[in-house]
């Protein structure tokens, strides 16, 4: 596995726990806006952290020898 590959799913890990994290605070927001940020966040950083991953998966298939 190339080091890029490994950033890429570290960046990934991260984007993904911040976002899961963000979509749990949901449960104790109080107010509409608090409820409106954590979402749209929350939604981004946790796609963030899917893309990067399938994309670190591809980079790192394509460096592989047969």
């Amino acid at each position: 596995m190339t080091w890029q590959a490994l950033i890429m799913y570290g960046v990934s890990l991260v984007a993904g726990v911040t976002g899961a994290v963000l979509l749990l605070r949901l449960r104790t927001a109080g107010s509409e806006g608090a409820v409106y940020a954590y979402r749209i966040a929350g939604t981004m950083l946790a796609a963030l952290g899917l893309v990067l991953a399938i994309f670190a998966s591809a980079q790192w298939s394509w460096n592989t020898n047969p």
